[in-house]
């Protein structure tokens, strides 16, 4: 019987289809990315061991020599494998530093090209497309190694001719290091003798290549198999992967989690709309293990139809997004998606489970249901005591947030790895704690801020008030959904900007100049060149030059005036501290010369007098800095020329287009050009702006996780407000007999949706600042000294997308409400 019953129309089941979906879509989203990432650290590792198969090393060859290739048995071909980089110039600013790819023999494999032709002679070379992009070069055309970057050691420039294009392989596509093709005919150019101790082999048809290993192992060689060369360069590039993996996992449970709560939640909604149904069915004779497999078969269908959309739709999505960046030109090339078992396959499983586990709280209400009883349900009881589990919440949370305070003083004693150990487990425990009092904090909550509400929304906000704490279960189980959401977001907002600006702040103590350019001399016109460069803000002429301070080594000196400390500094209260004889230096370089602050050294200067040079510590600093005069009095005519440069803003209109390597390069490059290829150019600034990536792209994955939960959270609200409508139908037609309009109900709606978004929201920003400035505290206090900053913009938009939420979730309950007929909705009948 159980098979023919009907229990809800699909229709009813739209909610926990796009729960479902999203959540199944998240895993395979974070399942494609792990994919993409594992193809393209692979594909890195394979390609440098193409067409071998057996790997040769000799680590007792003479450094700079050119060793004659090792005896391999039943070797076919036997090459050098270059592991090296080569810097190609095209003219025009363009210059390339690419990754040298080892080819076999022709005879072995030969190279796959898109246009014309390999390399035939040692003037003749083989770009991969993402090289030949990156130079704007083509067939026939000619590039350059500079003098100082050949490898041959003779002079002047070596002029090449682009012979042919190869296709770019997935890990050049992925974002790796565009490809040069080394071959026997160029490799004494593109390589250096004896650069590489290790040999690639091709063996005969036939030959085990285990076999041939044992062999040359014998000879006191050091032999692999191609593929277990492959596989150890595999796991060790991905070792350093670990920690994201594990941020990928946490991603997954929360999303998961919040999922839970809301297909929870839409069930209990679905149940509730059919309640007379089940009431039905029971009056009929079902059994309750009949109703039970009713709920549960339509769970596991929900769940298998949700999870194979939300799969297949990230799948296409993720093809989407590649597409996209390979035509803007983000990536080189149009990727395939991996499509594997594992992405297909753990979604859908993940989301049926999810769902049926989800379920269960539903099934054990319907199968509760009393033939007669559930005509007319009783509205729920009030538990206005706290109880065990309100006493078990505050005992969770006080514990956890004590050892969260705990993890950062164990980590300002230099114990990080125990610290973050410990508030991990305070996170969860208090976390956890939080959830499970949620039902006891959502009727004072709500109470409150709709009291706040009322003052503003009138009789409407006061009912919405009212309604939101009736049943603080089912409120609480939508504030949950909103709360993980929130606190996820929130958390890693202000982790992410407070960790940018503690390091950033770090960075600006000890290398406050982006880039400072040294050597024994500058052309005349090095300034101008410099300033003229794209990117640079300013740049500005100094000196440097050593002293000895008793110490092992001499202590450089840099002089600077105070308008070039507050003009190409990030430091421009180190001004205050520059005084004739006085130098300022940071600590960990106090150290390293036996100095301390306010000690007074005897210098001997160039006029052969002993000048007093007075310490200043200044935190970190990790130059020594001092007036122009004092430079002079203690160097004299052995100090050198150098340049301070200042960097543009990154995003004003001279930064565009020009990332701070760039910047460094095209300095470089014009050194070079006007004849001080052996300058020294600092890139403090590449530092300062790759921690600032970092933090970027986290930020990135924090808004997209930001629009999931937005979207979950916007399916639990109007669960929540679809079944107080569905259990207040006799008050909502009273209310309309009573005179209330449409547009109030609609508006009450409105207020109840915006109040349990708000005291979600609310609740997640509060505690997700907690967790994300302890937690920062945790990992870096101990280290840097912590700049807490709180990232207002991005918490407004959270607030503001919660609230947006909850209000669109009321648009079709409460049209539902307003429809309701001052008669017809006292005895309302199941559609």
């Amino acid at each position: 019987m159980s098979r023919r019953i009907r229990l809800t129309p699909p229709r009813r089941h739209l909610a926990a289809l796009i729960t479902v979906g999203l959540a199944s879509g998240f895993v395979a989203i974070m399942l494609i990315a792990a994919n993409l990432m594992t193809t393209s650290l692979s594909a890195g590792v394979e390609q440098r061991y193409a067409g071998a198969d057996v790997v040769v090393s000799d680590e007792d060859q003479d450094a700079g020599s050119a060793p004659a290739a090792p005896d391999v048995p039943h070797a076919r071909a036997v090459w050098p494998q270059s592991d090296g980089y080569t810097q190609l110039d095209a003219g025009s600013g363009r210059t390339a530093f690419l990754q040298q790819q080892s080819d076999p023999p022709h005879e072995v494999e030969p190279l796959e090209l898109a246009s014309g032709h390999d390399a035939r002679s040692a003037h003749e070379v083989v770009l991969d497309q993402a090289a030949a992009e990156q130079l704007g070069v083509g067939v026939g055309q000619k590039v350059e190694i500079p003098a100082e970057a050949r490898t041959d050691g003779k002079p002047g420039d070596l002029e090449l001719t682009v012979s042919g294009i190869s296709a770019s392989g997935t890990a050049t596509a992925l974002g790796g290091t565009p490809v040069v093709h080394v071959n026997s005919h160029n490799r004494d150019v593109l390589a250096a003798p004896g650069a590489t101790s290790t040999w690639l082999a091709a063996l005969e048809p036939g030959a085990d290549p285990d076999q041939v290993v044992s062999a040359l192992q014998e000879d006191s060689l050091t032999a692999l198999t191609a593929q277990q060369a492959i596989d150890d360069g595999v796991s060790q590039v991905m070792q350093g992967f670990g920690a994201l993996a594990m941020v990928f996992v946490v991603f997954v449970v929360i999303a998961l989690v919040t999922s839970a709560v809301v297909v929870a939640n839409t069930f209990a909604v679905t149940l509730a709309q059919r309640t007379r149904a089940l009431a039905l069915l029971r009056t009929l004779g079902a059994t309750r293990r009949q109703v039970a497999r009713t709920v549960l078969r339509e769970s596991v269908l929900v769940g298998l139809l949700g999870a194979v959309i939300g799969t297949l739709g990230a799948h296409l999505l993720a093809q989407a997004l590649l597409a996209a960046a390979a035509g803007v030109g983000l990536l080189d090339g149009l990727l395939v998606v991996p499509v594997t078992p594992l992405s297909l396959l753990v979604p859908v499983v993940i989301g049926v489970a999810l769902t049926v586990l989800a379920g269960f709280g539903p099934v054990r209400a319907a199968v509760r249901v009393a033939p007669l009883q559930a005509l007319r349900p009783a509205p729920p009881a009030l538990d206005r005591r706290l109880g065990a589990r309100g006493i078990l919440s505050l005992t969770a949370v006080a514990l956890g947030l004590l050892a969260l305070v705990g993890a950062v003083a164990v980590s300002f004693t230099g114990s990080v790895g125990l610290g973050v150990a410990i508030g991990l487990l305070g996170g969860v425990v208090s976390f956890a704690g939080l959830l499970v009092g949620l039902v006891v904090l959502t009727r004072p909550l709500t109470r409150f801020v709709g009291a706040l509400v009322a003052r503003i929304g009138g009789l409407p906000a006061r009912i919405a008030g009212a309604n939101t704490s009736r049943n603080p279960r089912r409120s609480a189980a939508t504030v949950a959904a909103l709360l993980i959401g929130t606190t996820l977001m929130t958390m890693m907002a202000v982790g992410a900007r407070t960790t940018e600006s503690t390091l950033t702040t770090e960075l600006d103590s000890r290398k406050p100049i982006d880039s400072v350019v040294t050597a024994e001399k500058l052309p005349d016109d090095a300034l101008s060149a410099v300033s003229e460069v794209p990117g640079v803000a300013h740049a500005s002429e100094t000196e440097h030059g050593d002293v000895e301070v008793g110490a092992d080594e001499p202590m450089t000196l840099y002089a600077a005036t105070p308008a070039q400390i507050r003009e190409d500094s990030h430091r421009p209260d180190l001004a205050d501290s520059l005084e004739d004889g006085t130098v300022v230096l940071g600590e960990e370089r106090a150290e390293t010369f036996g100095v301390h602050d306010g000690q007074v050294l005897q210098i001997d200067g160039a006029d052969g007098a002993s000048h007093e040079l007075r310490v200043k510590v200044d935190s970190n600093l990790q130059m020594s800095i001092v007036s122009p005069s004092t430079l002079t009095a203690l160097v004299g005519k052995d100090a050198q020329p150098a340049l301070f440069v200042a960097f543009a803003e990154k995003g004003s209109a001279a930064r565009e287009g020009q990332d701070a390597m760039g910047i460094v390069s095209g300095v470089q490059d014009v050194l070079a050009e006007h004849g001080a290829p052996d300058a020294q150019v600092d890139a403090a600034g590449v530092e300062r702006e790759m921690y600032g990536q970092i933090l970027t792209v986290l930020l990135g994955i924090t808004l997209a996780l930001l629009a999931v939960a937005v979207l979950v959270a916007l399916v639990g609200v109007a669960n929540t407000l679809s079944l107080g409508v569905i259990e207040r139908t006799g008050e909502n037609a009273l209310l309309r007999a009573l005179g209330t309009t449409r547009g109030q109900m609609r508006a009450m709606l409105a207020w109840e949706g915006l109040l349990l978004a708000l005291v979600g929201a609310a609740v997640g920003i509060v505690l997700g600042s907690v967790y994300g400035v302890l937690g920062i505290a945790t990992i870096l206090g101990g280290q840097f000294p912590l700049q807490v900053t709180i990232p207002w913009g991005q918490i407004a938009l959270v607030l503001g997308l919660a609230l947006a939420a909850g209000l669109l979730a009321s648009v079709l309950p409460g049209r539902r409400a307003a429809r309701t007929a001052p008669a017809q909705a006292l005895a309302s009948a199941d559609e």
